[in-house]
């Protein structure tokens, strides 16, 4: 990047913990967010929290939806300063204009998923003076051309955001890539306020809650074949959210008449829904830092998990919860009737997983680890 970039950025985000700067001197970063869409899902509320958090004095964001976004979504969780840009609904000379604009005049470019972090750093390009930041959510790749050309264009970054430490492993060891340039950025940002810790009580039956994108990564039918093995007992399973795999997923509850279990669709108030389980459960093949579960933790619940990346990471088997094989049917069902089964457990799992979230990814931590990330790539000229 340039002298230009680089000044700006420092100026605004600081010098680092040596150098203290007034108010004064400080100067507004032109931000520019690209991200698939703008809608559920965690990368996408993880951006949310991360421009919510931005001091606007001294940031002026602006987000690139890709593939279009969600009005309502974009209403409650950003903030009326950021400016939207549909790439959708940008059909004249006006509205290619102001996208052209924004990305030529940025002092930040962050790329959030395959797609926009492959245009961020192409955008990155085409502005030299620009910091640019893209994330790294997954420890696997979709395939492994999009793990080819994410390696190609790695040197265009001038930051790889890792939103959680497993991730930030594998670039290092898969890709060689130096510890200047990986940053880890825990994107949860959660706001503690905003999940009432559960108080778990005698019920019968106990409830088992799940969210997610009904999708293949998610691993929902063995969460299936778990309610299956438990159908005999006082537990029950809901599960939050929507996806491509739900016409499969319902084929499969009704042929094995599974009264036990509902998926539920889209939830508005993910805390409201968290505060009515005892038990969460996430049986995914892979993630990356996996939000919903540092948010279940963050309600007080005890967590039953795939022992995969930020899952396995955040999880400590017997202390806040039990780990398994993606597809340990036996394991997940063992550790879920423990619970289901231990009120003491699930109180005591539960308060630790609250007071490790309260340490490790409150939006606090997020907006530091990100500024930090940002002025470190700005140093790289």
């Amino acid at each position: 990047m340039s002298q230009r970039g680089y000044a700006v950025v420092k100026a605004a985000v600081g010098a680092g913990d040596n150098v203290a700067e007034t108010p004064d001197e400080r100067a507004t970063v032109d931000l520019v967010y690209i991200i698939n869409m703008l809608d559920v899902g965690g990368a996408e509320i993880g951006a949310c929290r991360a421009i919510s958090g931005l001091d606007d004095d001294r940031y002026d964001v602006t987000v690139i939806a890709l593939d279009g976004c969600d009005p309502t979504f974009v209403e409650r969780r950003l903030p009326d300063a950021t400016t939207v840009l549909d790439c959708r609904q940008i059909d004249d000379i006006d509205g290619i204009s102001a996208l052209l604009t924004a990305i030529t005049s940025a002092d930040v470019i962050v790329g959030s998923l395959f797609h926009s972090a492959l245009l961020a750093r192409v955008a990155g390009v085409v502005n030299r003076s620009a910091v640019v930041a893209t994330w790294q959510h997954n420890e696997r790749f979709k395939n492994s051309f999009r793990r080819t050309i994410s390696n190609l264009m790695n040197p265009l970054s001038d930051v790889i955001l890792a939103d959680s430490e497993p991730v930030a492993a594998m670039l290092r060891r898969e890709f060689g890539l130096s510890s200047e340039v990986v940053e880890t950025v825990p994107i949860a940002g959660l706001s503690m306020s905003d999940f009432e810790p559960r108080n778990h009580r005698e019920r019968d039956p106990v409830v088992v809650g799940s969210v997610g994108v009904l999708s293949e990564q998610k691993n929902y039918h063995t969460l299936l074949s778990v309610a299956e093995m438990l159908a005999d007992e006082a537990i029950v399973f809901r599960i939050a959210g929507d996806g491509p795999k739900r016409d499969e997923l319902e084929s499969r509850i009704e042929d094995l008449g599974l009264e036990n279990v509902r998926l539920l669709g889209h939830v508005d108030d993910l805390p409201a829904f968290l505060n009515d389980v005892d038990v969460y459960a996430q049986t995914s093949r892979f993630e990356g830092l996996c939000i919903t579960v540092v948010e279940a933790m963050a309600a007080g619940l005890p967590v039953v998990g795939s022992d995969v990346s930020g899952i396995a990471y955040n999880v400590e088997a017997a202390e806040n919860g039990y780990l398994h094989d993606p597809d340990d049917i036996g394991g997940f069902c063992t550790s879920i009737r423990k619970l289901a089964n231990s009120l003491s457990k699930r109180r005591q799992f539960g308060e630790r997983g609250r007071r490790f979230v309260e340490r490790t990814y409150t939006r606090d931590v997020l907006i530091e680890r990100f500024e930090r990330a940002i002025r470190n790539g700005s140093a790289r000229t």
